[in-house]
């Protein structure tokens, strides 16, 4: 081991030169990237960040068709991490994030359309209509739990539609179409980018969020709320701040949504909504941002990989439309991950480590 230098012997010890320094700059720069993933972190930002390029060279004139329908998965990461927030890390069964998804889109549909607003003002204040709202249905769900908040919330969803759907129809339209979008959010690659950056920077602002002493109080709440009690976390203020911050992020949601998607509707906030966003945490893991990612990556592929199937589906004399499906298959992947992958999918790379562990160790190698 090194003899550690004094104060009084700076003088006769070598000076480090420029080479030596920028080699220990190197060593610890490596270090950084190989700990924790962050070799992984860094192929995986190189690849989002040169894919529009790659869509361009491998799909020719419909990249921009392929690339618009990657970028929504970008919106669903957003969705899920909003909901594992309030459900994963604040153990709150809540089933109204639907709801927070549609004011989203429907106010940014209002601000834009109706009332000539910027369109980065119609976010703002959507997320904070969201919020609003959030605030006003987390301060009563205080008073319950488990399965009674689980429906209170869910009858949120069923009032949502309903008030959206009335407003269609008070309106005369179907749909609540956003014809005011920024001219640079009509191209598909500026709006992958978009997307991507704020997923990037809401996930990073989460993490540092969730390290922090709010996002031990949810965490000790998720494992004992008389314990978090008794260590002195206020119960009310961290359940309420869950719901607010939950709802703020599913509001923002909705409304990148609807710029995606440029119209706003009622289905938004309806119950599949619901099934969906438990579907991507569930499928992805609990408590997990990598779970929120990974469930909003399989979600998002599902449409997709039904697309390829013929419709109607032809089974004996029966004939299903296939967009009739999703639903029954985000029902049954529950089932499914509840049974065989109760942590999802983000466990799985533990799981693959402690396997190969223990094969080395039968191996006779080092464990």
């Amino acid at each position: 081991m090194a003899a550690q230098q004094t104060p009084g012997s700076s003088a006769s010890a070598p000076a480090p030169t420029m080479a030596r320094l920028s080699r220990l700059a190197w060593v610890r720069g490596a270090r950084v990237l190989t700990q924790g993933g962050g070799a992984t972190f860094a192929v995986v930002a190189l690849v989002l960040a040169l894919l529009p390029t790659l869509f361009d060279g491998f799909f020719g004139f419909s990249a921009g068709f392929q690339l618009h329908r990657i970028t929504l998965i970008g919106i669903f990461v957003i969705a899920a991490f909003a909901q594992n927030i309030l459900t994963g890390y604040a153990a709150q069964a809540s089933l109204g994030n639907a709801a927070f998804f549609g004011v989203g889109g429907y106010m940014l549909a209002w601000l834009t359309n109706d009332l000539g607003k910027p369109y980065w003002a119609g976010i703002l204040v959507a997320v904070g209509v969201a919020a609003v709202v959030g605030i006003l249905v987390g301060g009563p769900a205080l008073r319950i739990s488990g399965a009674y908040l689980a429906i209170a919330t869910l009858g949120l969803v069923f009032v949502t539609v309903s008030l959206l759907d009335l407003w269609d129809t008070t309106a005369g339209r179907q749909n609540y179409d956003l014809s005011n979008l920024p001219a640079l959010l009509t191209d598909d690659h500026t709006l992958y980018y978009t997307i991507l950056v704020i997923t990037v920077v809401l996930l990073w602002l989460g993490r540092n969020l969730l390290r922090s002493r709010v996002g031990r109080a949810w965490i000790a709440i998720r494992d004992s709320e008389a314990a978090a009690e008794a260590v002195g976390v206020n119960l009310a203020r961290f359940k309420l701040l869950a719901f607010v911050v939950s709802a703020m992020l599913t509001g923002l949601a909705g409304a990148l949504y609807a710029t995606w998607a440029t119209t706003a509707s009622s289905s938004m906030a309806s119950a599949d909504q619901t099934i969906a966003f438990l579907t991507m945490i569930i499928v992805g893991g609990l408590g997990s941002i990598t779970g929120s990612i990974l469930g909003a990556i399989f979600v998002g592929f599902l449409p997709l990989l039904l697309g390829q199937l013929p419709s109607p589906l032809t089974i004996g004399s029966a004939q299903i439309q296939v967009s009739t499906l999703t639903t029954g298959i985000y029902g049954m992947l529950l089932l499914l991950a509840l049974v065989f992958f109760p942590s999802g999918l983000s466990s799985l790379g533990g799981r693959g480590r402690a396997l190969w562990t223990r094969l080395r160790s039968r191996a006779g190698g080092q464990p």
